[in-house]
C-alpha cells in the first residue's frame, strides 16, 4: 500500500506541479504528512515524497543500493548522454565521479572567483536603473558565460555565443510544458524538435574539444579533464567528455541562474541584508548563500528509483516506484529551522547544530552534487557585486515559484530595480 495524496487526476497534479510546485507540495504536506504520493506526467512514474529526516538520511545513505538516482532519472539520457554522472549508478557512477571532482575542486573553483565577479560587474552595469529588470534571464545568459569560460575556456564572445545558442534550445524546449509532457509521453514530434536541437549541441561541443585538444588553456575545466585518467591510465573517450561537459552546462546553468534569481528576489525586499554584506561581511554572505537555498531550493526533489520493495513508515513501496527526498519542505521543518518561511541568514551564524542531510539543497550521500563548489561560489561571488547596487523590489508582493525545465524559478522572473 502507497501512502496517501491528492486524488485529482493525474493531468491535474502535472498543471500544478508546473505552475505552483511549491504551493502543490506544501498543500500535499500538511494534509497528508511526512510522506505521500503524488502522480506527475513529466514524472513518469508514482513518486512517494518523504521530508522526515531520519527517513531522508536512509535513502541517502543505508537504502542507496535499493533507492537509484540513474534510474529515476532515465529520461535524461538523450540530452546528457548514457554516461553521463547524474544518469549512472553503482561502480560506473563512482568512476565517473572521480574523474569530474577533481576539476570542481573548491580550491580550484575559488580562484576563478575573480573572473566571476568581473562577468557579474559587467552584466550589472549594463542595467537599466529605476525600471523593472527581469533577472532569469539576465542570470541564464550570465552563468552560461561563466559556464563557457571556466568549463570549456572559451575566450570571447565568438566563442561563447555558439555554445550559448546551441544549450538554450533544448533547455527551452524542456521549458514548455506541452513539450514536456509530450517528450514525457513518447510523443513524436517534440522528440523529433529535442533530437534535433541535441544534435546542434553535440556539434558545438566536439567542435569546443577539438579547440582546446589543439590549444589547451590552463585551468580550464576542460583541459583538467583531457588530462584526466580512468585507474587503467587511459583518457576519457570523446563521449565521455561529451557527456559530462553537456550536463555541466545543463546543469550548471539553469539551477544556479534560478537560484541567482531567487537571490535578487529576495535579497531586494531586505535591503539591510545587502548593507552588511556591502560592509563586507564575508561571514554573512555565506550564510546569506545559505539561506537563499534552504528557503528557495531550485531543486526540490532529489529523485531516485527503488529496484526492490521497500518497507518504510508503515507502507510498502514496490520496485519501480519513484522515492525521493524533499527539499523544499525539508528545509521549512520549524523543528529544524524555527520560524523557516523567515529569510533570515542570522540563523546560520547561531551555533545551533543540525542533524544530518537537514540542509540538501545538492542532495547528498554519494550522489551529492559534484558542481556544488561551483556554484555556491559562484552565486557568492555574484551576490557579492549585486550587493555594491541598491536593490529595489519591483513588486510589493512576493514571486511566486515557477517550474521551468529542471529548475525551480521566480514566476515573474526575479523583477527588480536598480536604484540610480
Amino acid at each position: 500500500m502507497l501512502p496517501p495524496g491528492p486524488r485529482i487526476p493525474e493531468a491535474l497534479q502535472t498543471l500544478e506541479w508546473m505552475a505552483r510546485p511549491t504551493a502543490f507540495l506544501r498543500r500535499c504536506a500538511e494534509r497528508y504528512g511526512e510522506l505521500f504520493s503524488i502522480h506527475v506526467s513529466t514524472i513518469g512514474a508514482t513518486t512517494v515524497l518523504a521530508w522526515e529526516p531520519d527517513v531522508v538520511r536512509r535513502i541517502f545513505t543505508e537504502w542507496a543500493d535499493v533507492a537509484r538516482g540513474g534510474e529515476a532519472i532515465t529520461a535524461l539520457k538523450p540530452f546528457v548522454g548514457p554516461r553521463s554522472v547524474i544518469v549512472l549508478d553503482g561502480p560506473d557512477h563512482l568512476r565517473q565521479r572521480r574523474l569530474i571532482l577533481p576539476p570542481l575542486h573548491g580550491e580550484k573553483m575559488r580562484s576563478q572567483a575573480s573572473l566571476v565577479a568581473e562577468l557579474a560587474e559587467r552584466e550589472l552595469a549594463s542595467w537599466p536603473r529605476d525600471e523593472p529588470v527581469a533577472t532569469l534571464p539576465r542570470m541564464r545568459a550570465l552563468t552560461l558565460e561563466v559556464i563557457t569560460r571556466l568549463v570549456f575556456g572559451a575566450r570571447d564572445r565568438a566563442e561563447v555565443e555558439p555554445l550559448r545558442r546551441a544549450i538554450e534550445r533544448p533547455l527551452k524546449i524542456t521549458s514548455s510544458l506541452p513539450r514536456l509532457i509530450g517528450l514525457a509521453q513518447g510523443w513524436r514530434r517534440p522528440w523529433q524538435m529535442f533530437d534535433r536541437a541535441v544534435e546542434v549541441l553535440d556539434q558545438e561541443v566536439a567542435r569546443a574539444i577539438a579547440r582546446r585538444r589543439a590549444e589547451p588553456q590552463e585551468g580550464s575545466v576542460l583541459d583538467l579533464l583531457l588530462a584526466a585518467r580512468h585507474e587503467d591510465g587511459s583518457p576519457l573517450s570523446d563521449g565521455e567528455l561529451r557527456d559530462q561537459l553537456v550536463t555541466l552546462l545543463a546543469a550548471g546553468h539553469e539551477t544556479t541562474a534560478s537560484a541567482l534569481a531567487w537571490a535578487f528576489e529576495r535579497l531586494s525586499r531586505h535591503p539591510e541584508l545587502v548593507q552588511r554584506i556591502r560592509d563586507g561581511d564575508d561571514a554573512y554572505l555565506d550564510a546569506t548563500v545559505k539561506e537563499l537555498l534552504r528557503v528557495r531550493p531550485v531543486l526540490v526533489l532529489a529523485p531516485r528509483k527503488l529496484r526492490e520493495p521497500l518497507h518504510v513508515g508503515g507502507y510498502d513501496l514496490p520496485a519501480g516506484t519513484h522515492f525521493s527526498p524533499c527539499s523544499y519542505l525539508l528545509h521549512r521543518r520549524p523543528d529544524l529551522y524555527p520560524d523557516p518561511h523567515a529569510f533570515r541568514p542570522e540563523r546560520w551564524l547561531e551555533g545551533r547544530e543540525l542533524p544530518p542531510y537537514a540542509w540538501i539543497p545538492f542532495g547528498g550521500g554519494a550522489r551529492r552534487c559534484p558542481g556544488a563548489a561551483f556554484a555556491t561560489m559562484e552565486i557568492t561571488e555574484v551576490l557579492r557585486v549585486a550587493a555594491r547596487h541598491e536593490l529595489v523590489a519591483a513588486h510589493p508582493h512576493p514571486e511566486r515559484a515557477r517550474r521551468r525545465s529542471v529548475a525551480v524559478a521566480p514566476a515573474a522572473g526575479g523583477r527588480v530595480r536598480l536604484a540610480a
